[in-house]
């Protein structure tokens, strides 16, 4: 590699939705650091909160949970915010730290080289409105692309012969009016969950394809009032409180995807117990047999009932689970009987195994991402973070980094702040140029998430967005939350390949606290044993002081 003088290291940063804006604000906010673009893809920032805009879309975590620590909202309207609200809030984030002017919209990233001579990523783009491509370059790399933007393909045969109109629930056609129409609605997961009580309140009929089992909880959504919204703003901590009173409470439903104790196993079989009473309670008698799975809870995701279960009581829907053979030209053909309809809307998931896909990321020795992850058998990365053979790049919500029982924007904030501590700061500081984490590294913290993984819920045979094609675990973190932030809290730097090293590294926040204690005392022994308290006697206390480092 070669030696040259580096002027103030540059970032491009990939994508612009929940981890793009974290990123962004910390940079800002902790390092003063300026010189980052971030391109985004569509045509305005928000991610899965500007893609998804279909009927009834929410989110089934706590508002003030599902909110920044840095940014907290004193005015969220209801427990389980809506799409608008949750968007307005980040539009809102990203103009109070001052992001927009670094975000360029409608341009996506194709690809992205390593050129192991200069030290620099060289990063292909397109400009989506002209076809326009161009190369930037810059030292630091960072994927903060979700997993939930690219729909799934449709898989069902002849569907290009269908002569009404399909689309899928995360690309919403609001130019359609559904009113008298005939709709299939395919699929029943979270979103089929949010959207069909809209859908029949309008449509003619809905028949809806159930493929698989959803265990479905309560979702209590109450309003909050003006009294609690004034004390979330003016009371002293008290919506830091309320936010850390719910996080803590949530990562205590981590035992109901365990297996390994009794304590687990009972958690979850009352938990289950509460589900099935709950889906027979609110569903039609003539649903429970095809409704309530038989795989244990949270194999799958838990769906919190939007209004679902009630609204199929209504005349104008039919639940089936009748396999879709094959698209005709007027409707759909099952294993029993056509059925004529208007329109297919496509609720069935997106390609969460893909990740960073379709970018062609390219590390050291001209190996790509997917090779890389071809050869693990499985994506993976060093603590969610880090890939080795890929210098000064780092991705946010990557393999395995996705609680399944909290909020992910906490888990996107740790690995923000561990990127920090390992790559940004270090880098700016001028400690070293590269970074790039060791291969057996990355390897012993992979197997050891995944030896964990092998006894939790989502392997108990059910089938699942969180395994890849051959069974592998690529989404999940097994643990705690808290766990997952202890784990990342300090960088482990024998874990790491460092290039042009000056050998000084961040202090560890302990050895600042014990570093200050100790200067403090030698400070104030030097001037007590000299009895000068004037200018010679604090310099020869500080030239004490500096040999402590």
């Amino acid at each position: 590699m070669s030696s040259r003088s580096i002027p103030e290291p540059r970032a491009i940063i990939i994508g612009c939705g929940v981890a793009g804006i974290v990123l962004s604000a910390r940079l800002k906010t902790q390092l003063g650091f300026n010189n980052f673009v971030v391109f985004e893809r569509e045509q305005s920032i928000g991610g899965t909160w500007y893609l998804n805009t279909y009927p009834g879309v929410g989110c089934d975590v706590d508002s003030h949970l599902y909110s920044f620590s840095f940014n907290l909202n004193p005015d969220w309207s209801k427990r389980f915010a809506e799409q608008g609200e949750i968007l307005s809030y980040l539009n809102d984030t990203v103009d109070k730290f001052g992001i927009r002017p670094h975000v360029t919209t409608g341009v996506e990233v194709i690809g992205a080289n390593w050129n192991e001579k200069k030290w620099v990523w060289q990063v292909e783009l397109r400009t989506l409105e002209t076809g326009h491509t161009f190369i930037r370059e810059a030292e630091i790399l960072v994927s903060c692309v979700g997993t939930i933007s690219i729909p799934a393909d449709i898989n069902i045969p002849n569907h290009e012969n269908f002569n009404g109109t399909i689309w899928h629930s995360a690309r919403w056609n609001h130019k359609y009016d559904l009113k008298g129409k005939t709709v299939a609605v395919i699929g029943n997961g979270c979103s089929a969950a949010q959207l069909v009580p809209h859908v029949v309140k309008e449509a003619a009929k809905v028949f809806q394809f159930q493929r698989s089992a959803q265990w479905i909880n309560d979702r209590p959504n109450s309003n909050f009032s003006t009294l609690q919204k004034f004390c979330f703003r003016y009371i002293p901590l008290y919506n830091k409180l309320y936010r850390f009173w719910l996080w803590k409470k949530t990562d205590g439903l981590h035992t109901l995807y365990q297996s390994e104790t009794q304590a687990s196993v009972r958690a979850r079989s009352e938990a289950t117990q509460v589900a099935k009473d709950y889906m027979k309670r609110m569903a039609p008698a003539k649903y429970h047999d095809i409704l309530i799975p038989k795989f244990p809870l949270g194999c799958k995701r838990r769906i919190f009932d939007p209004g679902y279960l009630e609204v199929l009581h209504s005349e104008n829907i039919e639940l089936t689970t009748e396999p879709i053979v094959e698209f005709t030209e007027t409707g759909v053909r099952t294993s029993q009987r056509d059925i004529d309809i208007d329109v297919a809307i496509m609720s069935t998931g997106f390609k969460i195994q893909e990740f960073l896909s379709p970018i062609k990321i390219t590390g050291r020795q001209n190996i790509t991402l997917n090779e890389h992850w071809n050869n693990t058998q499985g994506a993976q990365a060093y603590k969610a973070t880090f890939v080795s053979g890929f210098p000064n790049f780092g991705i946010v919500f990557g393999p395995n980094a996705f609680p399944a029982h909290n909020s992910v924007i906490y888990t996107n904030e740790v690995q923000v702040e561990f990127l920090i501590k390992s790559m940004f700061r270090p880098i700016l500081r001028g400690d070293f140029a590269v970074i790039d984490v060791k291969q057996a590294a990355e390897n012993v913290d992979v197997n050891q998430v995944q030896s964990k993984l092998k006894s939790m819920v989502w392997s108990s045979g059910c089938a699942n967005w969180n395994l890849d094609k051959s069974g592998r675990n690529t989404t999940n973190y097994p643990e705690e939350t808290w766990r997952f932030w202890y784990s990342l809290y300090w960088p482990v730097w024998k874990d790491f390949n460092i290039y042009r090293d000056k050998g000084s590294r961040p202090w560890h926040p302990v050895w600042k606290v014990f570093g200050g204690v100790t200067a403090a005392g030698i400070i104030a022994q030097v001037l007590l044993a000299s009895g000068k308290f004037g200018q010679a006697g604090l310099e020869k206390a500080m030239e004490l002081v500096k040999g402590i480092r």
